[in-house]
């Protein structure tokens, strides 16, 4: 009562503020075998208590990513095993650092269209051991500008890409064409690559713009039945029995 009180004195910080204040948090695999030191772990820097703020939502871990990397783990030997990663809007990197930590994917980029949260992707790397790996790395990536090669002349330096994750990408619907317009670049590179995307359905309507955009686009979409874990409800911030995260495969036809 004393903790509650307090709380209930104090004044709430300015959004911009309470962004900032980050804490460190370890997620437990129940869904992974246990290993040498028990349960498979994934420790982040990031910031619980944020909401919403514009600009900040990479700063924290959502719930579809905890959703997409519980499916992830159950189907580990046919997604990501030996397979070549890209996840979109990658925020703290909690879906690629899974599969460069735990799920053996052959090479995982982080990438993200803030220049911020990809500068944050080195902090999280390194609380996995992951600072020094040639497994992962963090890029920045604008959803709707040309892909560019950097120091070689084809993006990504050559290498192909066999699978393209993202979680919690269409919270705004004036961002879908951009993140659909990336779609038909990478489609135009790896045609044979597949996007699994997860997605906490706020907003019906938005959520109905993005679907269309990708059948515009001719684009094969096909919704992945998985049930919500119960853990994942008691961890998310909304805590709801109705809360609904739906996972789509999509594909060039």
């Amino acid at each position: 009562m004393n903790c509650l009180s307090a709380l209930f004195a104090s004044s709430v910080p300015p959004e911009a503020i309470s962004a900032q204040q980050k804490s460190y948090l370890t997620y437990t695999l129940s869904l992974l075998p246990l290993q040498d030191q028990g349960t498979p772990t994934i420790t982040l820097l990031e910031a619980r208590n944020l909401v919403a703020a514009f600009g900040t939502t990479g700063l924290r871990t959502w719930e579809a990513a905890l959703h997409l990397g519980n499916y992830l783990c159950a189907n580990q030997d046919t997604l990501v095993r030996g397979k070549s990663i890209l996840e979109l809007g990658a925020g703290t990197g909690y879906v690629s650092l899974l599969c460069a930590k735990h799920l053996e994917a052959s090479h995982v980029i982080a990438t993200d269209g803030s220049d911020d949260v990809v500068a944050s992707l080195s902090t999280n790397f390194y609380l996995n051991n992951l600072q020094d790996s040639t497994v992962i790395e963090g890029k920045e990536l604008k959803w709707g500008q040309a892909l560019i090669g950097g120091e070689h002349p084809e993006w990504n330096g050559g290498r192909t890409i066999d699978l393209v994750l993202g979680a919690d990408l269409t919270y705004d619907g004036s961002g879908i064409p951009a993140l659909v317009s990336t779609f038909g670049d990478l489609f135009e590179l790896y045609p044979k690559m597949k996007i699994i995307y997860a997605a906490t359905v706020r907003n019906p309507k938005t959520f109905e713009k993005f679907l269309e955009a990708c059948r515009a686009n001719k684009y094969t979409v096909e919704e992945i039945q998985y049930e919500i874990e119960e853990a994942e409800l008691r961890e998310g911030p909304f805590y709801s029995d109705q809360i609904a995260i739906q996972l789509y495969l999509i594909m060039r036809p």
